[in-house]
């Protein structure tokens, strides 16, 4: 279980694109010192990037031979297909696999797992929200973090994500505003101090919503035409799309729905001993995104 390494800086437009930048060019300088200077950022910032690139599967440490982690870097096979396709980080269905990358990686990113996959309240505020992180760690038999160190993380999750209503005054030079927010997976209302999960239907692309299932079920493994999963288990199962997109099972079956009436034919639906299920075809979570930047560059949906 990890609840630092950001910094209390949720992921900054233009963040990743940074870092991967360095990455791809002179690598070993994400281990110097001088890191901060090289990437235009304050230090703190600079070590939130890395934690961001490593959290979201792009980038991980460099290792000798020995298998000891050196602090340079270098690309995941994700991240080199990131960087090939979407370098700039413009495509939504980029972000949502950054998201479903966080939500799986519990040891790194243990708040964003719990949330998404244990929380499940539709409307909560956040000191409800806390006490639940505590609970779910102390039922864990870990021993909990302080209260601060907890709030922090929290904290940053859910600036993360919650579009604030009424909006707050932007100045365009802060760019502290997170592109996770676009997803719209989470509203903050001021007058209340509440926050509320939208959990109804979504537009997510054909290969974003395989992606997902690919990355929660172990089956996708084996060498198979094509997998069958039933609608409740695709909502309950951890890490899955369910839980990822924030659907119900109704309107995840609104979504799979959305998705086998279009011109893509790799996910359909339908009904077997009175249960609906999902057959999707059998591709890893990395030939899910080549086929969602090939879809992307065809325009074959919008993101």
């Amino acid at each position: 279980m990890k609840f630092s390494g950001h910094e209390t800086f949720q992921v900054r437009e233009g963040w990743l694109h940074k870092g991967m930048q360095l990455i791809s060019e002179e690598p070993e300088k994400m281990g110097n010192e001088l890191v901060a200077d090289y990437l235009g950022v304050g230090r703190n910032m600079a070590r939130s990037i890395k934690h961001w690139l490593v959290a979201t599967e792009l980038a991980k440490p460099i290792q000798d031979a020995s298998g000891r982690k050196l602090s340079s870097m270098q690309f995941t096979d994700f991240g080199k297909q990131v960087w090939a396709y979407d370098p700039y980080f413009l495509e939504l269905g980029t972000w949502w696999m950054l998201h479903i990358n966080l939500v799986n990686n519990s040891k790194v990113s243990t708040s964003w797992s719990w949330f998404f996959n244990n929380f499940r309240r539709p409307r909560f505020d956040r000191a409800v929200c806390l006490e639940g992180l505590r609970r779910y760690i102390s039922t864990a038999r870990r021993k909990v973090p302080s209260s601060s160190t907890l709030d922090r993380d929290l904290g940053c999750l859910l600036a993360s994500y919650a579009r604030t209503i009424p909006a707050s005054p932007v100045d365009p030079e802060d760019g502290a505003d997170s592109p996770f927010r676009e997803l719209g997976l989470l509203t903050f209302y001021k007058s209340s101090g509440y926050y509320q999960v939208n959990q109804v239907a979504k537009f997510i692309a054909p290969s974003i919503f395989g992606y997902s299932l690919s990355k929660a079920f172990s089956e996708f493994t084996l060498k198979r035409k094509s997998i069958d999963i039933l609608i409740g288990e695709a909502a309950r199962k951890r890490g899955g799309p369910g839980s990822v997109f924030c659907l119900s099972a109704e309107s995840l079956f609104e979504v799979v729905s959305q998705i086998e009436s279009g011109k893509q034919k790799d996910i359909t639906i339908s009904g077997m001993a009175g249960e609906r299920v999902i057959r999707a075809r059998c591709y890893s979570t990395i030939e899910w995104t080549e086929l969602f930047y090939q879809a992307v560059s065809k325009d074959l949906y919008v993101t």
